[in-house]
């Protein structure tokens, strides 16, 4: 098993970190070999791709992912993925019933027709496709089931499981990851640190 690692900063860092903080951040991130560079979504088409493009000049070795939530996002994020050596888009969706509703104002079996479209279209333009079970530990279990299954059935070729409000313990992460991942399919965890183990919740699930 290999272990690879995705970093967010510059997904937290969006709106504190300029232009040229932000480029010299992905250069140290890949001298560091890591394995994945996360973005946020292109919001401002020419600020944001033009960074993408930038830092694809000299990321050689690790992935440039960026984040989608839909298919527009998709058309975006390919644009400024164009000259990317390893790209890859990432499919960010809420799974839990506050985070549908609070964010897409949409129910269950609609997301579904989201996350089915959402992926399947991403992975038309890019071969590398992940898709990220946001707030996956809130989420009803038959309908996380689903998701996780839809989004490999699309073509994602990596889900990702995140606690997005440090609702668990480690050993309690650990268990919910063992059940809610498929086989034939890379799994990957997100933890935030709001209760201060997103550490040992990622070290024990992995």
């Amino acid at each position: 098993m290999k272990v690879k690692i995705a970093d967010r900063t510059l997904v937290f860092g969006n709106t504190s970190l300029g232009f040229k903080e932000k480029v010299e951040i992905a250069r140290q991130l890949e001298r560091l070999g890591v394995d994945a560079i996360e973005l946020p979504k292109i919001e401002n088409e020419k600020a944001d791709t033009l960074l993408v493009r930038t830092i694809a000049s000299f990321v050689k070795n690790g992935v440039i992912s960026v984040e989608v939530q839909n298919k527009a996002d998709v058309d975006k994020a390919v644009v400024a993925l164009n000259t990317a050596k390893n790209p890859r888009i990432r499919v960010e969706l809420p799974l839990s019933c506050v985070g549908m509703e609070y964010s897409f104002h949409i129910k269950a079996n609609k997301m579904l027709e989201v996350i089915k479209e959402t992926v399947a279209y991403a992975k038309e333009k890019i071969n590398d496709v992940e898709f990220c079970a946001i707030d996956a530990t809130r989420a009803e279990e038959d309908f996380l089931k689903d998701a996780v299954a839809t989004a490999k059935e699309s073509g994602a070729n990596l889900i990702t499981f995140c606690d997005s409000t440090s609702e668990m313990m480690p050993d309690e992460f650990s268990r919910f990851v063992t059940e809610f991942m498929l086989e034939g399919i890379d799994s990957g965890v997100m933890c935030e640190d709001k209760n201060g183990l997103a550490a040992a919740n990622t070290i024990i699930a992995v």
